[in-house]
């Protein structure tokens, strides 16, 4: 199935130059609300450790999406689902992560908590009910439900029609990251350290130090791309997406069923 992201022809560009798709962190996104309520006692701001890619299962064109991300000049990319690499976890389950922790100076990544999947926003009243007890502490059990992060937002947003793949990375305070790298643990032990150390950089609000990610894309995903002009692309925009998709085998470009009909102001 094609899924479509509205864009400018420079992201274009850098897309299938790089062949990957950019991950943006949960509290760099449009709407300020996703990244702004807290979880938990201490009120973590989950959002700044979770990294999105936001498209539309909707093939009718969508007027608020070419108004709010191309200005009616860019364009709109339809690419498959099934788009990036993953790593299969099970039968049933793959991960953007090929091992079950990577261990960084900062943070700590786990295929089993990035599902290679795309999630359908949930537009709701009030977003802040659905993610302040997404930590919850018991004695010394601490769950933290991922699952829920970058999902919910406020139904005044439900004309973006809006999907997404997301990431979620756990932070460490590199105080606590240089003491565990010196015990030399296996990868269940390092796992269960790691989340530890990273529980405690949570309550922190630890910053990450990065705020993208660049996942690579299939190989041969980008041969099938389908480009849709924006309603106001000039034909010199025309023609510099004609040269960008040369050399790719069966891409398609089509103008906007709106081309001719949206009158901007000068």
């Amino acid at each position: 199935m094609k899924i479509y992201h509205y864009t400018s022809i420079e992201t274009l560009a850098l897309i299938l130059k790089n062949k990957t798709i950019r991950f943006n962190r949960l509290d760099h996104v449009d709407d300020v609300d996703e990244a702004a309520y807290g979880s938990g006692v201490q009120k973590t701001l989950l959002g700044q450790y979770s990294f999105v890619s936001c498209w539309t299962k909707e093939e009718s064109e969508n007027i608020a999406l070419w108004n709010m991300y191309t200005n009616y000049k860019g364009v709109r990319i339809g690419l498959d689902e099934d788009m990036f690499i993953t790593y299969a976890i099970n039968n049933k389950f793959k991960s953007f992560i090929s091992s079950m922790i990577k261990f960084e100076d900062d943070y700590f990544i786990s295929a089993i908590n990035n599902e290679a999947k795309l999630y359908d926003i949930q537009y709701v009243q009030s977003p802040e009910t659905y993610i302040k007890d997404l930590i919850h502490q018991e004695g010394n059990m601490v769950n933290i439900n991922t699952n829920n992060i970058g999902i919910y937002k406020r139904k005044e947003w439900d004309c973006q029609k809006e999907s997404r793949f997301r990431l979620t990375y756990f932070p460490v305070n590199p105080k606590y990251a240089e003491i565990i790298k010196r015990k030399n643990l296996d990868n269940f032990n390092l796992f269960t350290e790691a989340f530890s150390a990273s529980f405690q950089s949570l309550k922190e609000n630890y910053p990450l130090s990065f705020t993208f990610r660049d996942i690579p894309l299939k190989p041969e995903i980008l041969d099938n791309i389908e480009v849709m002009l924006g309603p106001c692309t000039s034909e010199g925009e025309k023609a510099i997406v004609e040269a960008l998709l040369k050399g790719f085998k069966n891409y398609k470009i089509k103008d906007s069923l709106f081309k001719g009909k949206i009158r901007r102001n000068k």
